[in-house]
């Protein structure tokens, strides 16, 4: 129910303002893999915009439209206190129907608010269950103008993404505005970790890691003490053993049994296509799982 904890902060000014002065929209998307920033860009955001924020932090255990809307009620009542004063009650009825018995009530609550709020949906890519996507698509078509919805999530949810687009209602933060710039670099290695780097290691760091944030804080960590840095920044890549375990507990852990077994298979393979892959694996489907990776990478 609460934000970002604080902490120690790269300065990111140009996409900050984006995010509080930009147009008046529904929603704001910010998509991006494990470790692009996404929380610490809606920290920063939240700590400048005047507006009271909700927060909301999603698991899979979520996939239940009615236990998702329970905590997102208790999440907006601390904006409010008249929010769920009707919705939260009308949400214990049992078969309850989300979009059409409690979600009109509770969008008329917020309706009735005198101060605009932000909404935040923390790792929503947690979620794929039809019929919470189905509530969450309500929520964002009939929600009051005061309200705007924040989704940060790896992947591109099921939402109609394309008509808020069309009607200018949405503003989406990818991988791409994420990404560390050489002087982001230069203050999270010198002035933040200590170390000490000439320009040309840090530009050439920053190349290693196309910009990724927490493969720069990795980065930092192994170079911690290093006699010869440049030697380790030529020779980094996905195999140094901080980059492992950032990968296998933030990463491969989140995907499904099913999808980390596919990529386990096909990992000794330099170049993916579908033939191939059905060769390795043994099995019919690696089109399908290989359309599926494809969506899941950060643009």
């Amino acid at each position: 129910m609460h934000g970002p904890v604080p902490r120690a902060l790269v300065p990111r000014p140009a996409l900050v303002e984006r995010l509080v002065h930009g147009s008046a929209r529904k929603l704001t998307l910010v998509r991006g893999q494990a470790g692009w920033g996404k929380s610490s860009v809606l920290a920063a955001w939240s700590a400048v915009d005047p507006r009271a924020f909700a927060w909301l932090a999603l698991d899979r255990g979520d996939n239940d439209p009615v236990r998702l809307f329970r905590y997102a009620i208790e999440a907006l009542h601390t904006v409010a206190d008249s929010v769920g004063e009707r919705s939260a009650s009308i949400l214990r009825t049992p078969g309850v129907d989300i979009v059409d018995q409690v979600l009109p009530i509770l969008i008329n609550e917020l309706d009735a608010l005198p101060d605009r709020s932000v909404f935040v949906l923390e790792d929503y890519h947690a979620i794929d269950q039809a019929e919470v996507h189905e509530a969450v698509a309500y929520l964002l078509d009939h929600a009051p103008s005061s309200l705007e919805l924040v989704i940060s999530t790896r992947v591109e949810p099921p939402l109609p993404l394309s008509r808020l687009r069309g009607r200018g209602e949405l503003l989406e933060i990818t991988s791409a505005d994420l990404r560390f710039s050489i002087d982001d670099a230069q203050t999270l290695l010198v002035a933040h970790q200590g170390l000490v780097l000439e320009p040309a290691d840090v530009r050439r760091l920053v190349e290693r890691t196309e910009g990724w944030p927490a493969g720069l804080y990795l980065a930092a960590l192994s170079l911690a003490g290093r006699e010869d840095p440049r030697a380790f920044i030529d020779a980094f890549a996905g195999d140094d053993r901080n980059v492992v375990d950032y990968l296998t507990t933030e990463v491969l852990a989140g995907q499904a049994a099913e999808t980390r077994a596919f990529m386990l298979a096909t990992s000794v393979l330099d170049r993916l296509c579908a033939p191939l892959c059905d060769h390795v694996v043994d099995s019919a489907g690696s089109a399908a799982m290989l359309r599926t990776s494809r969506r899941r990478t950060p643009s």
